[in-house]
């Protein structure tokens, strides 16, 4: 087997898989982007429309939870083949059930579309980190960026379907129609099987035909298989889970509660403060599509410190300085900051490639909990100190991210050169 046929291989399924996380994005993107005429559907209140999210949000950590046995028994491509065809069918079916005021049933629906998307989104991370170890080189900052290109993508056509007057179970129908087409056409780019069920060949080559495995690297010190291994008890997975927590959650208290608090305690209109919270995700965006470059460059550890730096400036300009560039700038260096915790934890629950989709599903547990949880509690210290003020918890859990960024550096001989 040539080494040339071998990197066509890597890149082909790197390819494969950024497809598959534009589509996630884009899905789910499509979700949010017709809450507002769900919402008008059903004449439906704030609290009414948070037990919506609630059961959504039940589904997916449902998902992750038991996404490392799912993705273990399956592999990747074969869980995303399943879970993209579940939100095909439950979404749209969710959204029709609500139309006709089945809505009991629809939340049955809803939660499943949750369970669904919480498995896949940790098997298409899993498989992204299999890509990135099998090219030699960082991809996931690329891969999350992708994914975020797809969410904001859907929420324009979603606001095209709105204005046009298309009603969301057609909007959405047409949507995983759509998605679930491309799809056939991306994951065959996967390979089957986990990184743990593949061989090498006597040149140390991928075996492209069993499987993925990662090009050689030493991962002395991390825990070997068993079958009694549990990444809950490893604290170096448990550290790295943490750290894309905190920076997940930064990324999640923007998301949610930005714009109202530059509304709320800067006096911005409407339109400007959503209009700054864009140029947060296109900050975030644009600087993990230079990550590859980056991390290359400098390596996860000097990479993650420079984004806690920055999140904390970014923060404290927020909410310290009461003047209108301050607060575009912060929501810029905000943005840039937090772009990587994510996609490196990911990456570095991954290192082990024998333990990579039981540890991947760990950490994604944990991330993605700050998107569950995070919103609710600063939206409860906002309530009783403002919004602003509620924002400085994540300076903290930014400190915390710069004082451990060490746990998430490379293996020896893994791309990227800070230890």
């Amino acid at each position: 087997m040539s080494r040339s046929f071998d990197n066509r291989f890597a890149v082909r399924w790197t390819y494969g898989v950024l497809v598959i996380f534009a589509l996630l994005g884009f899905g789910f993107g499509s979700w949010l982007g017709r809450i507002p005429a769900l919402r008008d559907h059903l004449g439906a209140s704030t609290l009414e429309m948070s037990w919506l999210g609630l059961s959504l949000a039940l589904g997916s950590l449902t998902g992750l939870v038991f996404s490392g046995r799912t993705v273990s028994w399956l592999g990747p491509r074969r869980t995303l083949a399943v879970g993209i065809a579940g939100q095909t069918l439950m979404l749209p079916a969710a959204a029709t059930l609500f139309w006709i005021d089945a809505t009991v049933p629809a939340i049955i629906c809803l939660v499943i579309y949750g369970l669904t998307f919480g498995t896949s989104d940790v098997a298409m991370n899993v498989s992204g980190a299999g890509a990135e170890r099998a090219l030699g080189k960082p991809r996931m900052p690329l891969l999350h960026a992708a994914y975020s290109l797809g969410s904001v993508s859907a929420m324009g056509v979603s606001a095209f379907a709105e204005s046009s007057g298309i009603i969301v179970p057609v909007h959405l129908g047409g949507t995983y129609l759509l998605i679930l087409i491309i799809a056939v056409f991306a994951l065959p780019n996967l390979p089957q099987g986990n990184a743990s069920d593949t061989e090498a060949d006597s040149e140390g080559l991928p075996n492209v035909h069993t499987g993925p495995i990662p090009l050689p690297i030493t991962s002395a010190g991390m825990p070997k298989p068993g079958p009694k291994y549990s990444p809950w008890r490893q604290p170096r997975i448990l550290l790295i889970g943490l750290i894309a927590m905190s920076m997940a959650l930064a990324e999640g208290t923007a998301s949610d509660w930005l714009p109202l608090a530059l509304a709320d305690g800067r006096g911005f209109a409407n339109d400007s403060a959503a209009l700054t919270l864009g140029v947060f995700f296109v900050s975030m965006t644009l600087v993990r599509v230079a990550g590859s470059w980056l991390l290359t460059r400098f390596g996860r550890v000097r990479v993650l410190r420079t984004g806690a730096i920055l999140v904390i400036v970014g923060l404290i300009l927020v909410i310290v300085v009461p003047v209108a560039w301050a607060s575009v700038v912060g929501a810029v260096l905000w943005g840039v900051g937090c772009a990587f915790g994510l996609p490196i934890g990911i990456s570095a629950a991954a290192d082990n490639p024998a333990t990579a989709t039981r540890d991947v599903a760990a950490v994604s547990a944990i991330a993605y909990t700050a998107f569950l949880v995070g919103p609710m509690s600063i939206g409860f210290l906002g309530e009783h100190l403002g919004l602003l003020q509620a924002f400085w918890p994540l300076v903290a859990f930014s400190v915390f991210v710069f004082v451990m960024a060490r746990v998430a550096r490379e293996p020896r001989q893994d791309f990227g050169s800070s230890h």
